[in-house]
């Protein structure tokens, strides 16, 4: 097992894909950040040698070792699970895979209870291209180009007078409610495909679309993009000219994981 609690681990956490994303937005925004603990296990036993610790952690994801081809393709519905048989389904897979778990601040909620799934696109001195999508989703929708409720293109030199009172301007689009109507179905498909009963989620998506909150997009441009905008020297030396960060909402705020490079993307 490796864990960012023993500092000599994370040089070696960062040959994952995205354990090495989550690591660098923990390093890059560690006041926005919710990352609280993160540890990477590799086989049933590792699992059942550091059972106790890892069961108190919230949440977990599945990764590879870099070079080898990004495991995807098992979905959860974020509840608890038999990581034993977890393990049996993801070496037959790839025999690189592995598990994360990981602790983020707070109480997770469900992934259906959710403000909004966001993602963040920077091109350095150029723009930077917000893509959300609202209550009752996730960042699921985004990454895996589903749908894409809500869309802000502003300019990179338009970042410092940027805040709340104009943010709406660079807006350029807004899903209509008949593909609205397409998407929220898809959501409910995909969360009973999960094993989740209707009742549980259906009053978390809405019927009629309403425009992520204010409160959310506050808390990004005050801990995410002006961040960028002030370090992005920093950010550019390091590799980070055109890259890509994304995440939910939790309560009011933006819970923002992980980043990575355009070629991961």
């Amino acid at each position: 097992m490796l864990t960012i609690k023993n500092e000599a681990d994370i040089p070696k956490m960062k040959n994952y894909y995205r354990a090495s994303d989550m690591l660098d937005f923990w390093q890059f925004f560690s006041n926005s950040s919710p990352l609280e603990d993160l540890a990477i296990v590799f086989d049933e036993e590792d699992y059942l040698n550091n059972k106790d610790y890892l069961d108190s952690f919230d949440s977990y994801r599945l990764d590879t070792i870099k070079p080898y081809t990004l495991i995807s393709g098992i979905e959860s519905d974020g509840g608890k699970t038999n990581f034993l048989e977890l393990f049996k389904k993801i070496k037959k897979i790839s025999k690189h895979s592995v598990i994360l778990f990981f602790d983020l601040k707070g109480e997770p909620t469900k992934r259906y209870m959710r403000h909004a799934g966001i993602s963040v696109s920077v091109n350095m001195y150029s723009d930077i291209c917000i893509e959300a999508v609202g209550k009752g989703f996730d960042g699921r929708e985004i990454s895996k180009g589903i749908c894409v409720h809500e869309r802000y293109v502003i300019p990179w030199f338009n970042l410092r007078d940027l805040n709340i009172s104009n943010f709406h301007s660079y807006n350029i689009f807004m899903i209509d409610q008949n593909d609205y109507q397409k998407s929220r179905l898809k959501r409910i498909e995909y969360l009973l495909s999960l094993g989740l009963k209707k009742e549980e989620f259906i009053n978390y998506i809405p019927i009629v679309y309403k425009p992520i909150p204010d409160f959310i997009w506050d808390d990004l441009i005050k801990n995410v993009l002006f961040y960028i905008e002030k370090n992005e020297e920093i950010l550019t030396n390091c590799g980070y000219k055109h890259f890509c960060i994304n995440g939910n909402t939790e309560g009011s705020e933006c819970f923002l994981i992980q980043m990575y490079n355009k070629d991961r993307y």
